[in-house]
């Protein structure tokens, strides 16, 4: 659907892949003006120190950008820091369970959860 990023962590995330998802958000928010994520996290590793800096200010200059957040997952610690990170930002962020990412498409389109 127009205006959806989808995103895929499973396992280690390293700089380059970092900086080719943020050129993805930003080419889609320049075509649509906002733009909604679906985050898959199947399995997070190691993290590049420099992309937990340059996510933080990133995020907090496109805070306005995001329309809604879908993050599917059953890492059971995700739900409530998504919660938590959601309650900061304008958009309006849901957690899904990995066998419910149709569920997730679904509301990100239509803001219907079926």
């Amino acid at each position: 659907a127009s205006g959806i990023v989808e995103l895929v962590v499973d396992g280690r995330i390293a700089r380059a892949d970092y900086e080719a998802a943020i050129m993805a958000i930003d080419a889609m928010i320049e075509r649509h003006g906002t733009v909604k994520v679906l985050e898959i996290l199947k399995d997070i590793g190691w993290v590049d120190p420099s992309v937990w800096w340059k996510d933080t200010v990133w995020g907090l200059t496109h805070i306005r950008d995001f329309g809604r957040c879908a993050v599917v997952t059953d890492k059971g610690w995700v739900g409530p820091f998504a919660k938590a990170i959601g309650a900061l930002m304008p958009a309006e962020v849901r957690v899904f369970p990995l066998n419910a990412e149709q569920a997730a498409r679904n509301w990100l389109a239509t803001g219907e959860n079926r």
